[in-house]
């Protein structure tokens, strides 16, 4: 086990305020530049409301400069802006500051934020001292010593950034090191990531190791009243691991090979018709267009949702289910339950109809009802991350798309595996945590702590991936659909869609590239990393 710095993020301050010379949020502007932080200042663009605020913030962390991690400063009401972006997405939030919060922000549990929190009643000039301390320690800790400055290239690493877990030369960095690294994360339980294909395939097998609520180091577990109402796309995160269980194996006893074999004709139907409907003589966004519309029709496709009603679920998916605060989606589950009711009157050769046939009356409604939106939620936005990201690169290095090209039958199969392992939808596995102590390629974890497995670092293991794709050679073997118990169940289904996908556009649009002056794609920094939009030309159809 060795410390290993994390690449960036964590010495970028943003001050949520106006300019000027106070003793406020402005007024430690200067404090910060001479302790080595990069100063960022924002200005809410339409008043001093908390809305105002959280737009504000929303739209600088969608920015393509806005930094992976950071120390937040705020004042009065921006303060609930700030502590609602920091319970939401805690792997941007490196500390927050908040001088004077007003209610409700006041009101805010925030012991239960995962990164360090620091509120002060109001702008006095003890705010300055007390504000250097606190940015001192979240560089050096509590007891060191402090060092020149919150650069990152002396801060230790108290968690690794949404870009760092998706930058496979830093998770390489990680490997070289060594195979488990305990990584300090303020204010959470205490996490290790193991690096390393063979490594990572043992943690995610381990019997030792349980499934658990958090995802990536510093994520707080979700309250026991929102994993009781199945939280939109908190579903395979927060369910109590046995209901998880019981549910994935609903769906897998009957999402087999046959069955997706059977749906490939209507697969490449609803592909084709995607198609259809862009335009020849203009840029499209192949994200919006058919990244994102096409897994959630293919998902329709496999559970029989009737073609009219795939716009709602559409929306549920791609809309509502990432939009806080989680909900039950009580009209959702009215809709499936009404599906089941269908299915138990007149079964159907699809995968609800073949659960309701074989479970009969043994197997409740609602349990049918949660499988199913399992099944949707868990795997719209891991193909749509596929395809997108995918497609991106792909376009990015011409050559390999060519290849596809050529013999789209012969190689869309072998592309789709190794741009699962060259993308990894989701960087690391669900965090486990140890039941009682558990050994991790020789380290001893201890009972309680976490444990991830960098899905990143065991797809670009030297050791199973010595260099570049051969476009003659098999694909190297990859964790992208992780190992063991907890493998995704749906990865036959994913790996279908992607081939259809992939061979579709290549057999109809071999001449498909990246629109001019489309320039380097954006990508979303979060705990999943995928493209926002891709402006391509089609090109010449072919058609056969």
């Amino acid at each position: 086990m060795s410390a290993v710095r994390a690449s960036g993020g964590s010495g970028e301050l943003v001050l949520l305020g106006g300019g000027g010379t106070g003793t406020g949020v402005s007024g430690l502007e200067a404090l910060a530049v001479r302790g080595g932080w990069r100063v960022r200042t924002l200005s809410s663009s339409t008043g001093d409301e908390e809305d105002d605020w959280t737009a504000r913030l929303a739209a600088f962390l969608g920015a393509p400069d806005s930094p992976d991690r950071m120390v937040l400063v705020a004042e009065g009401r921006a303060c609930g802006a700030v502590f609602a972006l920091a319970d939401r997405h805690p792997e941007r939030a490196a500390g927050v500051v908040a001088l004077a919060p007003e209610p409700p922000a006041a009101d805010v549990p925030l012991p239960g934020l995962a990164c360090p929190v620091l509120v002060l009643p109001g702008p006095a000039d003890a705010s300055g001292r007390a504000v250097g301390r606190f940015l001192t320690e979240l560089c050096t800790g509590p007891a060191g010593n402090p060092g020149p400055g919150p650069a990152e290239e002396t801060c230790p690493a108290r968690a690794l950034s949404p870009a760092d877990l998706h930058e496979p030369s830093v998770m390489r960095r990680f490997a070289a090191a060594g195979p488990v690294h305990r990584l300090a994360s303020p204010g959470s339980v205490p996490t290790w990531v193991v690096t390393g294909h063979e490594a990572a395939r043992a943690v995610l097998a381990h019997p030792g190791l349980v499934g658990d609520t958090a995802t990536t180091a510093g994520y707080r577990p979700q309250p026991p009243e929102l994993a009781s109402v199945h939280p939109g796309d908190a579903d395979t995160i927060t369910v109590d691991a046995g209901e998880h269980g019981r549910l994935r194996g609903l769906v897998e006893r009957h999402l087999t090979p046959e069955l997706t074999e059977a749906a490939l004709p209507r697969l490449r139907q609803v592909t084709d018709e995607l198609l259809d409907g862009l335009p020849r003589d203009r840029e499209v966004d192949l994200v919006a267009a058919f990244a994102v519309p096409l897994p959630v029709a293919a998902l329709c496709v496999l559970l029989g949702v009737p073609e009219p009603d795939r716009p709602h679920l559409a929306d549920w998916l791609v809309r509502r289910v990432p939009t806080p605060p989680p909900a039950a989606h009580e009209d959702v589950d009215a809709y499936l339950g009404g599906l089941v009711t269908e299915r138990r009157g007149r079964p159907a050769d699809d995968l609800l109809g073949r659960m309701c046939a074989a479970g009969g009356d043994a197997v409740r409604d609602g349990d049918l009802v949660a499988a199913a939106r399992l099944l949707l939620v868990s795997g719209a936005r891991p193909t749509t991350t596929l395809l997108g990201n995918g497609l991106a690169a792909l376009l990015a290095h011409r050559d390999r798309w060519r290849e596809v090209t050529r013999d789209p039958d012969a190689h869309a199969g072998p592309v789709t595996e190794e741009l699962l392992r060259h993308v990894t939808p989701y960087p690391v596995g669900f965090a486990r945590r140890a039941v009682a102590p558990v050994d991790a390629a020789g380290v001893r974890i201890p009972a309680g702590h976490r444990v991830l497995a960098s899905l990143t670092a065991a797809n670009h293991d030297p050791a199973v991936c010595p260099g570049g794709p051969d476009p003659e050679g098999a694909p190297y073997p990859h964790a992208s659909f992780g190992h063991g118990r907890h493998a995704c169940l749906g990865a036959g289904f994913a790996r279908a869609v992607a081939r259809t996908a992939l061979g579709t556009l290549a057999r109809r649009f071999p001449g498909l590239d990246l629109a001019p002056g489309a320039g380097e794609p954006h990508y979303r920094r979060s705990r999943v990393r995928y493209v926002l939009a891709l402006p391509v030309l089609l090109g010449a159809e072919h058609r056969p």
